[in-house]
């Protein structure tokens, strides 16, 4: 091993030297989640950070960036990566990297790569085509035939609202785990919009014909994204925006929020992307419906209000008037956090009792 003080290792001199060999780092300091390498961006595998069941997936491009992304969180870089992996501060991160690609007599060098500019357009073009045909397969959430996704939402305590909008039933949606095909669900899809209002990806949600979820590892996620329209900044628009808007992270929870109050809610689909929400032009206030989560090792104030704070305090300081609600109450005994539709059941078991 090279002898490298921290102090001589710089951050962008890693990820110049490391791009092109981010697998190979990875599978030498974070092998747990070498797994995940085997087909970048499609395998979901468990999360490491926090457990989640088939939560997290390596960037498609991760030879190159080592980057990777999970419901409660996103690491752009392999140092970022595979610091929060091995619970590794940035420093500690970077010496590991360093010691491994720098000095005189490094532990991995090079290796030449054929040009990936032509992989990356053929993928975006197959995503972006899987993409239209998946969504053009929907039927309307309004119609007869999507009886399925209404006693989904009657189950969870919901009511099918009369302007729901970017959302469509889908009568048999590929499953695939770990790049394998389990089956076709029936199910509803929700478009994830960017900022500016163009379609990123489709979230999807997997039911059994009795309208439950379906029995299967991960019965929601995220359709994969083309390299040209990134996620941050985006969510799913269920309802028309006045100027007036409220965000939560679940499809579900936002729909509670709006049976409460009223008010449009979109949702962002995770606490990660919460905090990254831009909202379009036009709007002039934002309530933030937060889960309140309990705290982790990653999140000590909780995931989901941290989440909150940061999208309420960006906001104003784009001018834009921004206030969290958390669901009153603690969190029940055995439970990682309470959301705003757990509001809205116990409303509703007070109301039938």
């Amino acid at each position: 091993m090279s002898n490298i003080r921290f102090s001589d290792i710089c951050k962008k001199e890693v990820k110049a030297k490391a791009a092109g060999m981010w697998d190979r780092i990875i599978q030498s300091l974070a092998p747990s989640i070498s797994s995940a390498l085997d087909h970048p961006g499609l395998v979901h595998i468990d999360c490491p950070m926090h457990g989640g069941s088939g939560d997290f997936r390596v960037y498609r491009d991760v030879v190159d960036s080592g980057g990777g992304v999970c419901t409660c969180g996103n690491w752009p870089d392999g140092i970022a990566l595979i610091g929060a992996v091995n619970d590794w501060t940035f420093k500690d991160s970077l010496s590991e990297i360093g010691r491994m690609i720098l000095g005189d007599k490094p532990q991995l060098t090079p290796v030449h790569r054929e040009a990936r500019k032509r992989d990356t357009a053929r993928e975006d073009a197959a995503i972006r085509h899987r993409l239209v045909a998946l969504w053009n397969g929907g039927l309307s959430i309004k119609s007869a035939d999507a009886r399925i996704a209404w006693m989904y939402l009657v189950s969870r305590g919901l009511k099918l609202p009369r302007n729901l909008q970017s959302v469509r039933f889908h009568p048999s949606m590929a499953y695939y785990e770990k790049g394998e095909l389990v089956g076709h669900f029936p199910g509803f899809m929700a478009c994830v919009m960017a900022p500016d209002g163009t379609p990123v990806t489709i979230h999807r949600t997997f039911l059994s014909e009795d309208g439950r979820k379906a029995p299967v590892e991960s019965p929601k996620k995220l359709c994969p994204h083309a390299s040209y329209r990134p996620l941050q900044g985006s969510a799913i628009r269920l309802f028309p925006a006045t100027d007036t808007l409220a965000v939560a992270e679940g499809i579900e929870t936002a729909l509670a929020v709006t049976e409460m109050t009223g008010i449009p809610c979109w949702a962002t689909v995770t606490a990660g992307l919460m905090a990254e929400f831009v909202p379009p032009p036009g709007i002039k206030r934002v309530t933030i419906f937060a889960d309140k989560d309990s705290p982790s090792k990653f999140h000590p104030s909780g995931h989901g209000q941290e989440a909150a704070k940061a999208l309420a305090e960006r906001l104003w300081k784009c001018g834009i008037q921004a206030g969290v609600e958390l669901p009153p109450g603690d969190i029940p005994e055995g439970r990682k956090g309470i959301d705003w539709l757990d509001v809205l059941e116990g409303i509703n078991a007070l109301k039938a009792a």
